[in-house]
């Protein structure tokens, strides 16, 4: 309190022990010391840290972990696996594992949460949603393919934690009855560099859409 003296009834007010025990055990319950850190900490989205993102990610409903499946990591030869020079071998262990969000990338997915949570699920809306979650990736796109039917399309190669929460979370709006799939390019059948997991000359044909 600012005035913690006004509070004090009269026969009180002169003693100087009184006063003191009062105006300590305010100092420690003041809450103008904190304010400003719970403000950054835990009201504040943009800034806010740790369980302060834990509480905004049950706000809005979405997971800080997310379970990723081990064939993006292990070499393999069956359609998703890493192929040759980017992966390693499989140590036999489980075929996926729990990977927890740092603070940046999981603050970007609450605020992409929220916006997936009040968007009028329309194609326009919903690619303008891609735009902000891709738009310096690639090109990632919503298309109607087929009645009641639609496709969620990345003509880039998802990491896995991006697949893993796509897949696991209702990231993506789903419009009301409207039956969605998912589609990448086949990394080891489409010719691009090596660096984002395509395939080389002789090995993969050129990208040509949906």
């Amino acid at each position: 309190m600012i005035t913690v003296g006004e509070t004090l009834i009269s026969q009180y007010a002169n003693s100087p022990v009184i006063c003191r025990l009062i105006r300590r055990f305010d100092d420690c319950i003041d809450p103008r010391t904190d304010k400003q850190r719970f403000y950054d900490t835990v009201w504040n989205v943009s800034t806010a840290q740790g369980f302060g993102l834990d509480i905004w990610g049950v706000i809005v409903g979405i997971e800080r972990e997310v379970m990723i499946s081990a064939q993006d990591e292990y070499i393999g030869f069956a359609q998703g696996f890493t192929p040759f020079d980017n992966g390693v071998w499989s140590t036999g262990e489980g075929l996926e594992r729990r990977y927890r969000l740092d603070d940046d990338a999981y603050r970007r997915v609450i605020m992409l949460k929220a916006m997936s949570n009040i968007i009028y699920a329309t194609a326009p809306h919903i690619n303008r949603l891609l735009r902000e979650m891709f738009g310096k990736r690639g090109r990632a796109y919503f298309v109607k393919n087929g009645t009641m039917a639609a496709r969620y399309v990345f003509e880039f190669y998802l990491l896995p934690v991006e697949r893993s929460i796509i897949r696991q979370s209702d990231l993506l709006p789903r419009p009301s009855g409207v039956l969605l799939d998912f589609y990448e390019p086949e990394t080891d059948k489409t010719f691009g560099y090596i660096e984002a997991n395509l395939a080389p000359f002789g090995e993969g044909a050129f990208f040509m859409g949906v």
